[in-house]
């Protein structure tokens, strides 16, 4: 009698345990869930923020792509400083810069070339889906292109295509946008 008074006591102790196991799992979970849900909330209210700023700063005609990638025409993607390499407009004058970490300082003094010129045509437009686009024409001396620049919506991400007009070497960055006032590129010599 003694040893099966045991085994039911241990049998309900291992029941227990049991539950007691799967009712902190389940809280852990939900613990879980909770807090990302916060972290998206947080996430997406600076992200709207930031999208806010970006937005205000392409209706100001004074921002800075800082690029953290570049795709050239041949489809490799590079990562790349996003201070030494960007696209940028303010004032009507729009600066293509490309840099690199090779030993060959170029044009620019930083591995690659900074070109200005005059932006003309300058077309902005949100489509249904919150994305924002904006195209421009820049003639300088050396730059002679139509930039297409996309806005994601809901963030300050950005992608930008120079699309060269007397060649076919168009380049794709992708990066962040900011407001020029607020952009910390450095740039090289100008061209």
């Amino acid at each position: 009698m003694f040893v099966l008074f045991t085994f039911i006591i241990g049998g309900m102790t291992h029941t227990q345990a049991q539950t007691n196991k799967a009712e902190e799992k389940a809280e852990k979970k939900e613990e879980r869930k909770e807090k990302r849900e916060a972290r998206l909330a947080k996430d997406s209210i600076m992200g709207e923020a930031a999208f806010n700023e970006a937005m205000q700063a392409i209706t100001n005609q004074s921002f800075v792509l800082e690029a953290n990638s570049v795709q050239p025409l041949n489809g490799r993607v590079y990562f790349v400083n996003s201070n030494t390499n960007f696209v940028s407009l303010n004032d009507g004058q729009a600066m293509v810069q490309i840099a690199s970490n090779s030993p060959y300082p170029g044009p620019n003094g930083l591995g690659g070339i900074t070109v200005q010129g005059s932006a003309s045509n300058i077309q902005v437009k949100q489509e249904k889906n919150g994305n924002v686009y904006l195209s421009m024409s820049v003639q300088g001396v050396f730059i002679s292109a139509t930039v297409n620049l996309v806005l994601y919506s809901g963030s300050n991400n950005a992608m930008v295509t120079v699309d060269p007009n007397f060649s076919g070497n168009d380049l794709t960055m992708n990066g962040t946008l900011v407001p020029y006032s607020g952009s910390n590129v450095f740039q090289g010599t100008t061209y």
